[in-house]
């Protein structure tokens, strides 16, 4: 038990049958302390924690370290998952930034997918642009160059691949 102790009221009849029915080896103020500290634990890794406000990691470090080091690296990994689903798709010499529209039309209908993480991401997976390309033709070769039309964030523009291939053709060209 620590230094410093507090009374907790516990009725006499409760304290005098644990000594007794265990023989002396359980001492109640022991079990009341190991009780507190085990709540406080489950409060937060199994509760919704609310009772300790905006002091929830500093309780979790202290009485729930191994929820807390939980804490850290999930947080450690979804900053690194944010980082890595912000790079820009890097396609031969165009780069298109992560979070732009991506646009086939084949046959009758337009298919939509989304930069991220350096890849063109739908509910299919990840794929490189020629990659989506053929699986938006049914897995036949297809131009991607030809094919694919980007709508970066927050414009209102679609471009077409070739297009961003030749501006920057043109830009490379004037350095």
């Amino acid at each position: 038990m620590p230094d410093g102790v507090i009374f907790i009221p516990l009725s006499q009849t409760l304290y005098r049958d644990i000594i007794r029915f265990s023989d002396g080896r359980i001492r109640p103020e022991h079990v009341v302390d190991d009780l507190v500290r085990d709540w406080i634990a489950n409060s937060i890794e199994f509760g919704d924690g609310s009772q300790w406000g905006e002091r929830i990691d500093e309780v979790a470090e202290h009485y729930a370290p191994h929820v807390h080091a939980r804490w850290q690296e999930e947080d450690r990994k979804a900053v690194l998952g944010a980082s890595l689903g912000s790079r820009p798709l890097v396609w031969k010499e165009i780069s298109v930034p992560a979070g732009s529209d991506v646009r086939m039309a084949y046959g009758q209908t337009h298919h939509y997918a989304k930069v991220k993480g350096g890849k063109i991401v739908d509910a299919d997976g990840e794929f490189s642009p020629s990659e989506w390309a053929s699986k938006i033709a049914g897995g036949t070769s297809r131009n991607a160059w030809r094919d694919l039309w980007f709508k970066e964030p927050h414009s209102p523009q679609w471009k077409p691949a070739q297009l961003l291939r030749d501006q920057n053709g043109a830009a490379n060209e004037q350095v």
